[in-house]
């Protein structure tokens, strides 16, 4: 029988941790991952894609999103990138879905096309100023309170945004 004195006990997880847990649960019952998989696979004619890639943060409430980053297919093009995501953000006591794009300008004195090209394949925060948060208001395309009953519509509504999306580069 072990000797209960050396057994040690489990720490309860932070409850922002339980937050960003369940949000990610909420991404992959939406199957954010998936939809942004497909966009980059479509191949937009006008873009090229990077990721998808996921982010957290707790600005300004918890939120966990999946990410790709584009910019347009020209040299001077590296000036703004572009990010399409799907976020869930602890809203109140729901969840929320946010499917949305930023802006972000490039914040280096100089442009490195070698150490761009590696760089920007894995992740765009060396190069760019902004971060993965979710978008503003005004640049949200889709928003929904996330309830596990309607998981299937919020799919189906997602998927129809980003195909729009898609459309506009091709």
């Amino acid at each position: 029988m072990p000797n209960p004195k050396h057994q040690t006990a489990k720490p309860d997880k932070p409850q922002s941790s339980l937050f960003r847990d369940d949000l990610a649960r909420i991404l992959d019952a939406v199957n954010a991952w998936g939809f942004l998989e497909d966009v980059k696979e479509a191949k937009p004619r006008q873009i090229n894609c990077f990721g998808p890639k996921d982010f957290r943060g707790f600005v300004p409430r918890p939120w966990v999103g999946v990410l790709l980053w584009s910019k347009y297919r020209n040299y001077y093009a590296y000036k703004t990138l572009h990010l399409l995501g799907i976020w869930a953000c602890k809203d109140d006591e729901a969840a929320q879905i946010v499917v949305g794009t930023k802006s972000l300008p490039y914040k280096l004195p100089f442009f490195d096309v070698e150490s761009y090209h590696y760089n920007i394949q894995k992740r765009f925060d060396l190069h760019y100023q902004g971060d993965a948060a979710p978008p503003p208001e005004s640049s949200r395309r889709y928003t929904a309170i996330y309830a596990p009953e309607q998981r299937l519509f919020i799919r189906g509504e997602i998927q129809s945004t980003l195909l729009a999306w898609t459309a506009e580069f091709n």
